[in-house]
């Protein structure tokens, strides 16, 4: 099974963000559907059926009060070939990452040795981005944002039409 943990994106967000990409007429992209869009915190990748359940128990004592994340703009990972909209890294969402990739590394997963840059894939092209800034839209003047409310355990599913992800178990976030 291929895993993240992550979090939601409330649809109204999705389908701003949706709208944003696509008005930047990328040719060739294939883009994220807005029931897709998700704020990664952990990737797991191909996990055998076997761990689960510890990852579901790590899972399941992590509690954590909602915050708000805000969507800052957007940018490229432009050697991957990747749109994406950023995330304001505010220290909440960053304590949160570190507390689930600790949770993953106690069940006994190598984790990304890279720095954790918060962000949600809009688009992915098979070769680098060359992004004109000046022709993107500048999202972070409407201050989108959504309140963390659900971090979930997701199982990746590959199809012909691209990924589709299914929540296998949700995170114990407490009611404020």
């Amino acid at each position: 099974m291929r895993l993240f943990i992550g979090m939601p994106v409330p649809k109204l967000l999705a389908n701003a963000l949706v709208r944003a990409a696509h008005a930047i007429e990328l040719p060739t992209a294939r883009w994220t559907p807005a029931d897709n869009m998700h704020l990664t915190l952990v990737f797991l990748g191909e996990v055998a059926e076997d761990r689960l359940l510890a990852i579901m128990r790590a899972l399941s004592e992590l509690e954590t009060a909602p915050f708000q994340v805000r969507v800052t703009g957007l940018d490229t990972f432009p050697r991957a070939g990747v749109l994406f909209a950023e995330i304001e890294p505010a220290p909440r969402l960053l304590q949160l990452q570190a507390r689930v990739a600790e949770s993953m590394a106690r069940c006994g997963f190598v984790l990304e040795s890279r720095p954790y840059h918060p962000h949600i894939t809009l688009a992915r092209f098979r070769s680098s981005l060359q992004f004109n800034r000046a022709r993107s839209v500048r999202i972070a003047e409407s201050k989108h944002s959504f309140r963390m409310e659900a971090v979930n355990l997701y199982r990746s599913r590959p199809t012909p039409d691209g990924s589709r992800y299914e929540i296998l178990a949700q995170a114990g976030v407490l009611a404020v």
